[in-house]
């Protein structure tokens, strides 16, 4: 087996695609990895006032080695297992900030009773979730602003619509801007819980879960199982990354299909999400 530094846990802000593997350490915390196959290599900071590195003194079974990362100062640096004067392993390191995203959760109604299925009292778990995504993985932190039942003083018709950009359609069949014009304008990001949204020229036929566009999204009642990764994953447009559709990025947070992409955060996004 090569000497190579690996993970500890999975998503837990450890890219192992990247070359050379990265790792985020949060500003003043700390993260633990593996060094395998590297008995006898002296692992060392080339930065340490960035980020300093120690071992963990236990012994292992299959003999790896762990080193738990302290970041010291914004900035980037990497940690050299080498022996002698040969680098044997090398892992880049990013220390990042912590960073406050302020999220308000509406619940949509309109004059013609259409309204949202789901329950403000799902609101806390949801955060949870996202926080266990963005947190370890990126320095992120979801904090609810606001939870507010909020009703458009017109029929919305059975399903909502972003719609602007599509020849032909009237103006009356774009329904986005009279959901968000009810935005809390205190939080940084709005989702608006609703019953049916599309965004496309076929609304009977159900291709959209949920839109994001700038700090708003429309995100309707069949969003499918996974409802706080499937909000990480918009919270991640808002955060400035696109959505990914090649197999290869399908364990990815930002892969393009609900309830079949995963939850990692790769070095590229992560540095998007929170340079």
């Amino acid at each position: 087996m090569p000497t190579r530094f690996a993970e500890m846990r999975t998503n837990d802000g450890f890219d192992g695609r990247a070359t050379p593997p990265w790792q985020m350490v949060p500003l003043n915390g700390t993260k633990t990895v593996k060094l395998m196959d590297g008995r006898g290599l002296t692992v060392t900071s080339s930065n340490p006032p960035i980020a300093s590195v120690e071992e963990v003194p236990m012994c292992f079974a299959d003999g790896h080695r762990e080193f738990r990362i302290r970041g010291r100062r914004v900035g980037t640096t990497s940690i050299l297992a080498k022996q002698g004067g040969t680098l044997r392993a090398r892992l880049d390191i990013a220390v990042k900030r912590k960073k406050t995203v302020t999220v308000a959760f509406n619940f949509v109604s309109d004059t013609a009773g259409h309204r949202t299925s789901r329950g403000t009292n799902a609101v806390d778990g949801w955060v949870r979730t996202m926080n266990g995504i963005f947190t370890p993985q990126i320095n992120v932190e979801i904090t609810k602003k606001s939870v507010r039942t909020v009703r458009v003083n017109k029929n919305l018709g059975s399903v909502i619509r972003f719609s602007s950009h599509l020849p032909g359609v009237s103006a009356a069949h774009h329904e986005w801007d009279d959901v968000i014009a009810l935005r809390d304008n205190s939080a940084d990001f709005n989702f608006f819980l609703v019953w049916e949204y599309e965004q496309d020229a076929t609304p009977g036929t159900d291709n959209a879960d949920a839109g994001a566009l700038g700090a708003n999204c429309l995100f309707e009642d069949a969003a499918g199982a996974e409802v706080a990764e499937t909000m990480a994953h918009e919270t991640g447009h808002f955060l400035g990354e696109s959505d990914y559709y090649n197999a290869a990025d399908r364990p990815f947070l930002m892969y393009g299909y609900t309830d079949s992409r995963g939850r990692k955060i790769p070095k590229a996004h992560a540095n998007t999400m929170n340079p």
